[in-house]
């Protein structure tokens, strides 16, 4: 049965574009603030990374998950708009994306158990100047897995075993995921407060 959870998170972080732009291209750090994620490596293929995570399932069995993604970054400048009414972008949109396209590899021979699956990651992060130490962060994130549903579930038609199943992964990642901004955020609000105020420096 294909399950598929999404989230989605924004985040303001006080510095300018370049360095938070560089910061969140560096995905080994930010999947390091995922405590489901044991292990992220690269592959063979150009920018092609191997993400290793770990979950339970309701009876608290490890579940293995593996997604091979691919990591491209784009950049573009658009015009100003001569009738904006957003607050946030009152000039020039210097946006940047960081994109995450999931790559369909299958392991070579059996899986190692019944417990470990290939599944699908995708995500965007978008990335823009609102000021000059000031930078807007919108993610969004895609995850598909085909599960086999436990025996004691069969009971229940695949629809509503479906629809429960999606709702609990969404909600489980979207907790991580603000979890996971929470932590970067102090951790950059760190970094920018000890480069400008050295010994003084503290978290907000």
């Amino acid at each position: 049965m294909i399950i598929v959870g999404r989230a989605h998170g924004q985040v303001v972080l006080a510095s300018d574009l370049d360095t938070v732009f560089q910061y969140f291209a560096d995905h080994k750090k930010i999947l390091g603030f995922n405590p489901l994620c044991k292990g992220v490596a690269e592959t063979e293929f150009p920018d092609v990374y191997r993400w290793d995570f770990e979950i339970s399932d309701p009876h608290a069995h490890p579940i293995q998950l593996i997604f091979y993604v691919k990591q491209s970054l784009q950049e573009q400048v658009e015009p100003q708009s001569e009738t904006s009414t957003d607050d946030i972008i009152s000039h020039r949109e210097f946006i940047r994306r960081i994109l995450w396209s999931e790559i369909p590899i299958e392991l070579e021979g059996e899986p190692p158990n019944d417990h470990t699956f290939v599944g699908l990651a995708s995500g965007q992060m978008l990335l823009k100047k609102i000021a000059e130490r000031s930078t807007f962060v919108d993610v969004n994130m895609q995850v598909t897995v085909d599960f086999q549903v436990p025996i004691l579930l069969r009971v229940f038609p695949e629809p509503i075993i479906k629809v429960m199943a999606e709702v609990a992964m969404s909600a489980g990642m979207q907790a991580v995921s603000n979890k996971m901004l929470e932590n970067i955020s102090r951790d950059f609000n760190f970094s920018v407060l000890q480069a400008e105020h050295a010994s003084a420096a503290k978290l907000n």
